[in-house]
């Protein structure tokens, strides 16, 4: 089947934006709780641990060049585990898809549009989602190359304009608690920027125009990614401090509040608000897309296109539904960290696991 190519610059793009993702506004609070001051360090050790995990998606995706991830897994576990596997990973994705639209009316609704209805809010988020699918990858792939560059300014502006409220004894005593809390943030940090690139591989290999220099353009997107994060981890911790950083719900967007630059240039939050509604819109583009594109695959259709308008339908109802109240979706964070880890790193190492086997097995034969 013909597919459409990408670039290997928006593939760095897509990945970078989809490893950027929700964790911008909200992990630093996360990691301030496990790591408190230490959590810049957390930060900054994930994109180390963080790029076998990535090596291990290269590798097979390099291994199967014309293939989802789909496709992959029904290749190397064979048709019937292989399925079962693709349909819990597809069924992920739409979760997540559910999820996302939940996140962004309830961050606008709490600190920047309360009286704005929160179902209006998740139509317009899966209208641009659903949209985007239907124009397809090439179309989406191009925005995101916009979209890298808009948010970089974004950060590096928000962050030297808070620059000057820096106190650095914030960061003080350093390891004091020890290597054991930094790790526990790590992977933390690691379930939201690592892990979920396992969007990605239904992009890779499959839609990539040149598979042996995309390896390239996947580190370069994390490591884009990371820096990011590890820059608004460590401004967080430097002026919010740990203790405010770990009981707040968006503890970026409080960050942003303490720009000042005389009486004409404050209350410049909304820079932080753009850049996550953007980064949420390209990580719901990617967990919608691997979604939809998977569902296809395993009932045999096709065009995905076919099912994008009742997925999004169904996506816009469960929106509203998925998480009743802010408590219980806080205490989904202890569902998401093992089913994200399932997903994006026990199934790709099986994945890899089985492969060489089979490769060995193979090589032994012949």
């Amino acid at each position: 089947m013909q597919r459409t190519k990408i670039t290997n610059h928006q593939l760095y793009s897509l990945t970078a934006n989809g490893a950027f993702g929700g964790s911008v506004i909200v992990i630093a609070s996360a990691m301030a709780v496990i790591a408190k001051q230490d959590a810049w360090i957390s930060a900054l050790l994930t994109p180390v641990i963080g790029m076998p995990v990535v090596w291990i998606y290269w590798y097979l995706g390099s291994q199967y060049p014309e293939l989802t991830f789909v496709e992959i897994m029904k290749k190397i576990f064979g048709r019937w585990i292989g399925t079962v596997a693709a349909a819990s990973y597809v069924f992920l994705c739409l979760n997540m898809a559910c999820q996302l639209p939940w996140y962004v009316s309830n961050f606008l609704t709490t600190q920047a549009l309360p009286e704005t209805p929160p179902y209006a809010i998740s139509f317009m988020f899966v209208t641009a989602v659903v949209i985007a699918v239907l124009y397809g990858i090439e179309t989406i792939a191009r925005a995101s190359e916009i979209y890298i560059r808009f948010v970089l300014f974004l950060a590096v502006l928000a962050a030297l304009l808070v620059s000057p409220n820096i106190k650095f004894e914030n960061l003080q005593p350093v390891l004091e608690n020890g290597m054991i809390p930094i790790f526990k943030g790590s992977y933390v940090l690691s379930c939201f920027i690592v892990f979920p690139i396992i969007t990605i591989m239904m992009i890779y290999p499959a839609n990539t125009d040149n598979v042996s220099e995309a390896k390239k353009s996947l580190f370069k997107g994390f490591l884009w990614a990371g820096f990011i994060t590890f820059i608004t981890t460590l401004m967080s911790t430097l002026i919010l401090g740990s203790k405010i950083t770990a009981s707040s719900q968006y503890p970026t967007y409080l960050l942003a509040k303490e720009i000042r630059l005389g009486p004409i240039f404050t209350r410049l939050e909304s820079i932080v608000a753009y850049t996550w509604t953007i980064t949420q819109f390209m990580i719901g583009f990617l967990f919608f897309y691997a979604g939809a594109t998977g569902l296809s695959q395993l009932i045999g259709l096709k065009d995905h296109k076919r099912i994008v308008m009742p997925l999004g339908l169904i996506t816009l109802v469960m929106s509203g539904v998925v998480f009743p109240d802010v408590i219980y979706q806080a205490s989904w964070v202890n569902v998401w960290l093992p089913y994200i880890t399932t997903h994006g790193l026990i199934l790709p190492l099986l994945l890899l696991l089985v492969h060489l086997i089979k490769k060995r097995m193979l090589k032994a034969r012949y």
